[in-house]
């Protein structure tokens, strides 16, 4: 589709053959890519054929570049070219216009500084933030992915080394300024353990599965208290699983591992059911309408 064509205001017939276009030729183009990919790998471990890996692989890798990801961007700039307006309204609607300058970012330098993941990552991608106002607090809101590189041995005889991205969270993070009831300030961090929701009953599971630090770094395994453990499970019934929070100057940020995308419409949706897309967009800001109703009453 040509820049002027996308230019022009499309009815929802129009619009939902567009994007049904698109999301087929991207799903098309990953699956036969990954698949690909994947045979290049059993063939080389399997018959150690290189030749036939290298094939593979660059086949496949260059269905996932040159097919896939321009598909992915054409639906997404179609998306937001006829329905931003739509998306903007809404979300105004509810929080407000986005600021300027925003004053509670989520990115990396902000990340950091809490210590939000206790094993050291290299790469963040924030997408779908915002920030506005519910019911007088100030907050900021996005999908954040954290992750690293990470180098292993590999080969029949574990005498090669391969380098792989290894993701640490993906999921929602929320900023909201001045909620500070019953949250001391601390820092709680996933140990990366398996667990159940049972298993954030009582103070010392929970510390099983999580540390609670003050903004020092120093233990504070007496601030996880049951009215802690109230808030916890509460963001978890509400929001997602726990991946860590930090309360700073009676600021709050936390971090819920969620497939639930703000603001946005996720990448599963049927795109083609354009209305399907205005009653998810809708609803997606519902839900943090609702998170952020339950941090007022808990944090």
């Amino acid at each position: 589709m040509d820049s002027e064509k996308l230019s022009e205001k499309m009815s929802d017939e129009q619009l939902a053959k567009a994007l049904g276009r698109y999301q087929a030729a991207e799903s098309l183009c990953m699956l036969i890519g990954i698949i690909l990919v994947a045979a290049g790998c059993i063939s080389a471990v399997l018959v150690h054929n290189l030749a036939l890996l290298a094939v593979l692989v660059f086949v496949g890798v260059g269905l996932l570049v040159f097919g896939a990801l321009p598909a992915q961007k054409k639906k997404k700039a179609l998306l937001k070219q006829q329905m931003g307006e739509f998306f903007d309204a809404e979300r105004e609607k509810l929080f407000g216009e986005d600021p300027e300058t925003p004053e509670l970012p989520i990115d990396r330098e902000h990340l950091k500084s809490i210590d939000i993941c206790t094993i050291d990552w290299a790469e963040i991608s924030v997408e779908n933030f915002h920030e506005g106002e519910h019911d007088g607090m100030l907050f900021s809101a996005a999908n954040v992915s954290l992750s690293r590189t990470v180098e292993e041995k590999s080969g029949p005889n574990n005498d090669n080394w391969m380098t792989r991205t290894e993701t640490l969270f993906t999921g929602l993070v929320v900023r909201c300024k001045g909620v500070r009831r019953v949250l001391p300030e601390v820092t709680v961090t996933s140990r990366f353990q398996k667990r159940a929701a049972d298993d954030l009953k009582s103070p010392a599971a929970f510390l099983d599965k999580f540390s609670a630090r003050t903004a020092s770094g120093d233990s504070a395994d007496s601030a996880v208290t049951a009215q802690l453990l109230e808030f916890v499970q509460a963001m978890e019934k509400a929001g997602g699983k726990l991946f860590g929070f930090a309360v700073r100057n009676g600021d709050l940020t936390l971090a819920l591992e969620t497939r639930y995308v703000f603001a946005n419409v996720p990448p599963q949706l049927d795109l083609r059911d354009i209305d399907g897309i205005r009653k998810w967009y809708i609803a997606s800001l519902k839900g943090m309408s609702d998170l952020l109703d339950i941090i007022k009453q808990t944090a």
